[in-house]
């Protein structure tokens, strides 16, 4: 994998959209938004598992809730306390 990713730096092509890596993006502590997810494993109002081609996501927070779900895109919301993946 390693030719693959030194031709997709040097072409400067989207890592998440060509390895089809997550690719997250967070809004202050109130949003989290998941692009190239595998589905979520669990889910609570206090921690949401979310599976990715790179292993589990964890977000943890209070009153989280889904404000979006397609098979590539996930949008969660609450008061978020961390973002982490698990080893």
């Amino acid at each position: 994998m390693g030719v693959r990713r030194n031709v997709i730096e040097k072409l400067e092509l989207p890592k998440e959209v060509v390895l089809n890596l997550p690719l997250f993006t967070i809004v202050g502590k109130e949003e989290v938004t998941i692009e190239n997810h595998k589905g979520i494993i669990s889910y609570s109002e206090e921690t949401i598992r979310i599976g990715t081609k790179v292993g589990d996501c964890v977000i943890h927070g209070r009153d989280l809730h889904l404000k979006q779900l397609t098979s590539d895109l996930l949008v969660i919301c609450g008061v978020i306390g961390s973002v982490s993946f698990l080893m």
